[in-house]
């Protein structure tokens, strides 16, 4: 048993292919196999993967609707009509929305827009919101990130005479709405390169196909907004391969130009000083965007995004670093609650209510009781009669289809894969839980509750280098779809160990009896009290390139532990 107590699972060795592949690309087996356990098994894809270009994009014109929609936005500006964007709370939704009104000032529409309160209007169109759009004239509603579950809603604005143009990339429920066109590369046939884009991903490929059918042909216009591109996809969590890969390594890029002087600014607030990296997206920018939308309102993003008044870009940068504090203090206090009601072995689904529980926090704390007890989780937080309830999943569970089940249970529904929300009337929360409960009692056996370590490859300790090291950072930005490399090496001596900073990481040294092995653990200092001196271990690691006072070595970032032949 490891000390974590997580199962090791090796991907199956292709020494010939991957030997092969190596030599054809002029790369180490061990980054050969990795990529090969990443479905990449071609010279040509591991070149595209390696050198993403803009080029490989594929055209918008391939996405569905997607001239039907320029043509109506280009009578729009004939016409003079009122236009909005309306789009969704979250950082794939906000600097989607961002892109979409850049790009309609480039054309010279000077869009509203409108993104709903999380807490008091719940995730996409509303019929208030429609109405209200109406009121003040808006003839076009275009969404960003929503919209292709809102069929009552389309219908609303219909009846007002709007018409709706819909951008989404969520899953298309069997009915669609009746919109004027929906831009939704879910609806592409097969396996299509652009099917498993972002929300901000279609928002960029849709203005791509605005500015082609109004003639604007330099490429600068299209490039500028490449940061909030790539920034939504990797907050978006969507696979980073295929589209996704190449606007979020030239998003990187751009982000890291620091041109945006919003992002500029959250970066300083966020005390982003070197190189932003997808860790630093996920857990420094994005918690700070999102906060808006989870505890106040997502339009402080979009603005600070979008403004050019420096004065105010600065404050908003402050305010949302307050928000997101905000945020994290109420978060430790929901995590207490639902924790503390998780006793010894839980079921297969975890599913909770809890009395006003944050709406804009529970999903957090949800992907939290993933981690800890590998366990789908759903958790309700009820307010006024009503409950809001964010869903996470665990690999080998769809929970969109699961709660699709439930859909004639909800108030609002939507999602993904590994991630949904909706609202449910809190009369309606029991048998919610006993329906949901049963599906997926069917669904889930014990083994697909055990928690995994899916290991790439194996190393003996004379394989471990800088040149290696290098070569598997060069496979970043990871993430879904991506994960970054987890290696394994057996049988070493541990020599060293000791708790570092706080106590809550571990350093240790290890050798084979001719390499000494360096690494760290982050927030595995518990480790310590079980690891003896001159004993023998397996560990799993991932492999980085350690940099101090401008030299370099490769560090083993300890993941887990077991006793050797354990």
């Amino acid at each position: 048993m490891s000390l974590t107590g997580k199962t090791w699972q090796l991907y199956k060795p292709e020494k010939e292919l991957s030997s092969k592949l190596a030599e054809r690309s002029n790369i180490s087996p061990v980054t050969a196999q990795v990529l090969i356990n990443r479905g990449i098994t071609s010279a040509p894809d591991i070149d595209s993967f390696f050198n993403p270009k803009l080029s490989s994009l594929f055209d918008p014109a391939e996405m569905p609707d997607m001239a039907k929609a320029a043509k109506r936005v280009k009578l729009a500006k004939e016409r003079g009509e009122k236009v909005a964007v309306y789009g969704d709370y979250d950082v794939d939704g906000v600097t989607g929305t961002a892109i979409l009104l850049l790009a309609l000032k480039k054309l010279g529409i000077e869009a509203d827009y409108y993104i709903p309160h999380r807490y008091k209007e719940g995730y996409g169109m509303n019929i208030d919101a429609v109405s209200q759009l109406r009121s003040k004239g808006i003839d076009l509603i275009i969404t960003v990130d929503c919209g292709i579950s809102n069929l009552i809603e389309v219908e609303h604005a219909n009846s007002l005479g709007m018409e709706v143009i819909i951008t989404d990339h969520h899953n298309v429920p069997k009915s669609k709405p009746k919109a004027y066109a929906i831009v939704n590369p879910k609806l592409t046939d097969g396996k299509h390169g652009s099917r498993d884009l972002s929300g901000a991903g279609v928002a960029f490929k849709f203005a791509w196909g605005l500015f082609r059918a109004f003639g604007i042909n330099d490429s600068k216009d299209l490039t500028a907004m490449l940061d909030l591109a790539g920034l939504g996809t990797i907050a978006d969590i969507v696979p980073l391969i295929d589209e996704n890969r190449v606007l979020a390594v030239h998003g990187l890029k751009a982000l890291n130009e620091r041109k945006r002087a919003g992002l500029r600014a959250l970066m300083d607030v966020a005390r982003v000083n070197g190189k932003l990296t997808a860790d630093s997206i996920g857990f420094m920018i994005s918690p700070r965007i999102n906060a808006a939308g989870r505890i106040e309102h997502a339009s402080l993003s979009v603005e600070l995004l979008t403004t050019e008044d420096q004065n105010r870009i600065r404050e908003l940068a402050g305010i949302l670093d307050k928000i997101n504090s905000k945020r994290q203090d109420i978060g430790s206090q929901i995590k207490e609650d639902v924790f503390s009601r998780i006793a010894g072995i839980p079921p297969k689904l975890i599913v909770l209510e809890g009395k006003d529980w944050h709406p804009g926090v529970i999903g957090i704390v949800a992907s939290k009781v993933v981690d800890q007890f590998c366990r789908p989780a759903i958790l309700i937080g009820v307010t006024d009669g009503v409950g809001r309830g964010s869903a996470r999943s665990i690999d080998g569970l769809d929970i969109y289809s699961v709660l699709e089940e439930c859909r004639d249970l909800f108030l609002d529904f939507g999602g993904h894969k590994k991630a949904a929300g909706f609202e449910i009337e809190k009369d309606k929360i029991p048998e919610f839980k006993k329906r949901v409960i049963d599906i997926v009692d069917e669904r889930l056996t014990s083994e697909d509750l055990k928690p995994r370590l899916l290991i790439d490859t194996e190393l003996n300790p004379g394989q471990i280098n800088i040149s290696l090291a290098m070569e598997l950072q060069s496979l970043d930005p990871f993430g879904e779809g991506n994960p970054e490399p987890l290696l394994m090496t057996r049988n070493l001596k541990l020599i060293e160990q000791r708790r570092v900073g706080d106590g809550s990481h571990i350093k240790a040294r290890f050798t084979d009896g001719k390499v000494t092995l360096d690494s760290i653990g982050f927030r595995l200092g518990d480790m310590s009290e079980s690891l003896k001196l001159g004993n023998k271990y397996d560990i799993v690691y991932c492999l980085r390139l350690n940099e101090y006072n401008g030299i370099g070595s490769a560090q083993l970032n300890l993941v887990d532990i077991r006793d050797y032949n354990s």
